[in-house]
């Protein structure tokens, strides 16, 4: 019997002892008096390199999903591309067509009343068409194409069902859908949970599905603790990589593979959000090492050079 999950405290802390970080960089983003973070990994539509950004400003509240090209250094809108009413953008292919997912918020004056995962399909940046609302309430709805062409699927059910049930704040979900025209919102909210990710007093999820080749799925995920220090909740991200198996829907331990403290710069949208890393994902550079992108605190976009977290497995 497998023991209960550790802290990702304990993780976090072996990854400091041999951390392993290639280069590191704050990316730039043009977007005037703007905040951009939490991006999507790069993706190529059109021929050219696109990265989709949360813009917000440091005092708003409402967020949009622009898509940047890379210019002379800095990453600049695109200006005839579409934008959408979301909050950190994700993308992944499909036979071939560009998913675009992200996160719809209703408000109700300072207070987010409900939120979803809406998902685009499309050839294009262009002709992305939205096709599914995911659950109420759920955040970190990740998608990937298997070599069978079924479709698997990670979810992140939260809330006063899942604390009833487990104890724990939010679980991570997984189940595997034959294509994407058989995926609803119901089959996502009532997908498997996976039971050995986190401690119940600790939260997370999915950032980005890999089909490995051993038939496993690896992610590339977010673990979150909060530590009170003079009546504030101060928030940690860290970015974590595991696999899971798809029959049994166990899991290799988390690993920490990316931090704040990897990053230069101090900026961050609030003192409590500092040590907060939202990784995108994951995208090769060579046979050992990939890049990683994340959103840094609240406000800003790292890269960084890592060796490839799935060679371990």
């Amino acid at each position: 019997m497998r023991p209960s999950p550790r802290s990702i405290g304990g993780a976090y802390e072996e990854f400091l002892a041999n951390r392993n970080i290639r280069e590191s960089e704050i990316l730039t983003f043009e977007y005037p008096d703007m905040d951009v973070y939490n991006p999507s990994v790069p993706f190529v539509s059109d021929g050219i390199e696109v990265i989709a950004g949360r813009v917000h400003g440091r005092m708003g509240r409402d967020s949009t999903t622009v898509f940047f090209t890379k210019a002379g250094g800095v990453y600049k809108p695109i200006a005839d591309a579409p934008t959408f009413p979301l909050e950190d953008p994700f993308i992944t292919y499909i036979n071939g067509e560009i998913i675009l997912g992200g996160v719809y918020v209703d408000w109700e004056g300072e207070r987010a009343k409900s939120w979803r995962t809406l998902l685009y399909r499309g050839t294009s940046i262009y002709n992305l068409k939205h096709f599914l609302d995911g659950p109420d309430h759920m955040k970190d709805i990740r998608l990937c194409q298997l070599p069978s062409g079924s479709v698997a699927v990670c979810s992140r059910p939260q809330g006063e069902k899942v604390i009833a049930k487990y104890g724990c704040i939010a679980k991570i979900g997984f189940t595997i859908v034959p294509s994407l025209d058989d995926l609803t919102a119901e089959i996502i909210d009532n997908a498997p949970h996976i039971q050995d990710v986190f401690p119940p007093d600790e939260w997370g999820g999915a950032n980005q599905l890999h089909s490995l080749t051993d038939g496993k799925i690896g992610v590339i995920g977010h673990i979150s603790q909060r530590k009170p220090l003079d009546g504030i909740d101060f928030l940690h991200y860290y970015s974590v990589a595991f696999t899971i198996d798809t029959e049994s829907l166990k899991t290799s331990s988390p690993k920490v593979i990316c931090s704040r403290s990897c990053f230069p710069g101090n900026e961050s949208r609030e003192p409590r959000l500092y040590d907060v890393t939202f990784c995108a994902g994951i995208s090769p550079k060579d046979d050992k090492d990939v890049y990683i992108y994340s959103g840094l605190s609240d406000c800003q976009i790292g890269r960084a050079v890592i060796p490839n977290p799935f060679n371990i497995y």
